[in-house]
């Protein structure tokens, strides 16, 4: 009986992992990175690791788990570099979306606003709102969250004090015209608009905020043990004054 609610278990578990991975997966290729960066990354493995293809007859499980590592770390180094930079992006976005075409914009309008954050401060984010006309027709349209500004725990500043410093880095970049508006000929009601193209921009990369809450993830962990050391020193010792 042991034994077989044992079986159940691992098999339970087994299978809720491979959910949680599985939900995983898609969450980042399908829902927070354009599905792009993954089908780069597979033909770069496929190109890294092609000799160890061969072998897929007669090691299937081991040729399988070896690519799926190599593929992890292709796609993990691909959406840092991305989140890193918005000159990047912006390349990416004219390679996978070829036939589409830059338009100036005939009104632009940014809301920034403040997010607060998990195991960090906080981010600054804007909205835009931006109008467009190929032809006849005047577009409006929303880039919802179009650049972000994350900001550690030490951050000592207020909160209205760093929208507003957002908020006029912001207004620079409009006035001058440091963003890019592209549009589908075949379908002009699409559309995609990028804030910036800035080569490099750390704190508004997700790159920043995944370090700065692992950060703080580390100097709470080391702040609990050595309050239990503390305490335990201190239990010894007046243990040791009673005797």
């Amino acid at each position: 009986m042991i034994k077989k609610f044992k079986n159940f278990t691992d098999t339970f578990f087994t299978f809720l992992g491979f959910i949680c991975i599985a939900a995983l997966v898609v969450f980042c290729v399908f829902i927070e990175n354009p599905v792009s960066y993954f089908l780069y990354a597979f033909f770069i493995t496929v190109a890294v690791n092609f000799k160890g293809l061969r072998y897929l007859k007669t090691g299937f499980r081991y040729v399988i788990r070896d690519f799926s590592i190599i593929l992890s770390a292709v796609y993990l180094v691909l959406i840092t570099m991305m989140s890193l930079s918005p000159f990047l992006s912006i390349q990416e976005f004219k390679i996978s979306h070829w036939n589409w075409k830059t338009i100036d914009a005939k009104e632009i309008k940014a809301l920034p606003s403040w997010d607060s954050g998990y195991k960090r401060m906080g981010n600054s984010y804007t909205d835009v709102y931006y109008a467009y006309q190929p032809g006849r027709t005047l577009y409006t349209k929303t880039e919802s969250e179009a650049l972000k500004k994350y900001y550690p725990f030490w951050n000592s500043q207020k909160r209205d004090e760093l929208v507003n410093e957002f908020s006029q880095s912001v207004s620079e970049k409009i006035e001058k015209k440091d963003f890019v508006v592209f549009y589908h000929p075949g379908n002009q009601e699409k559309s995609k608009l990028f804030l910036s193209t800035d080569l490099f921009y750390f704190q508004g990369s997700l790159f920043y905020n995944f370090i700065t809450s692992f950060a703080m993830m580390i100097l709470a962990m080391l702040g609990l043990v050595s309050a239990i050391v503390l305490f335990s020193l201190v239990k010894n010792r007046d243990k040791k004054q009673k005797q």
